[in-house]
């Protein structure tokens, strides 16, 4: 089986938000058909669509998988629901929230999943992980790289909140050799 370079937005925003964003990693990082290739910075975000509820922490993770993006998403939706996600209100709260974003260079037009990921474009909370860590990766259907994307986002949203980044991520040597610490991002909730 051939591997594809995926990359996958994450969130969370209800109860101890980067203890369930390190547990959604973890349960990633354990797939047997899948590597971690890189982790971008956590960012504290507003919400978005629907705004009241608590802010956001998120993130982008890019990895090396032999799943087929159905095989993907169906694992992330097992993910989310084994963290006590429930799908009430669209935008609304959740415990995680796990997108996939890019599927290498494929558009994938399914009932249940669009590749890239639609909203993309008009996510700063998206946008700045994603550049953090792939600048030059190009939007297979607009042609644009992801930092153009994200300049563009600024530019036609200039009193937008900011993401603020609250922790770096280990490096991806340390992840693997604590791997079973399940911790990505050593970020305290309570100050």
């Amino acid at each position: 089986m051939s591997e594809s370079e995926v990359l996958i937005g994450f969130g969370s925003n209800l109860g101890d938000r980067s203890h369930s964003i390190n547990r959604a990693l973890q349960a990633l990082f354990r797939l047997a058909e899948t590597s971690l290739l890189k982790l971008s910075s956590l960012y504290e975000t507003a919400p978005v669509g629907y705004l009241e509820q608590g802010a956001f922490l998120n993130g982008v993770v890019q990895l090396k998988t032999t799943l087929s993006a159905s095989q993907l998403l169906t694992t992330l939706l097992a993910i989310e629901k084994s963290l006590g996600r429930e799908r009430l209100q669209r935008w609304g709260p959740r415990t995680v929230d796990l997108d996939i974003l890019f599927f290498a260079d494929r558009v994938i037009n399914e009932a249940d999943l669009l590749v890239p990921h639609p909203e993309i474009v008009r996510r700063l909370f998206v946008l700045e992980p994603l550049c953090e860590i792939v600048p030059d990766l190009v939007h297979p259907v607009n042609g644009e790289t992801v930092a153009d994307l994200l300049n563009k986002h600024q530019m036609s949203n200039p009193l937008e909140e900011p993401c603020r980044m609250v922790s770096a991520p280990l490096d991806i040597a340390q992840s693997k050799e604590k791997a079973d610490d399940g911790i990505f991002y050593r970020y305290s909730e309570s100050g």
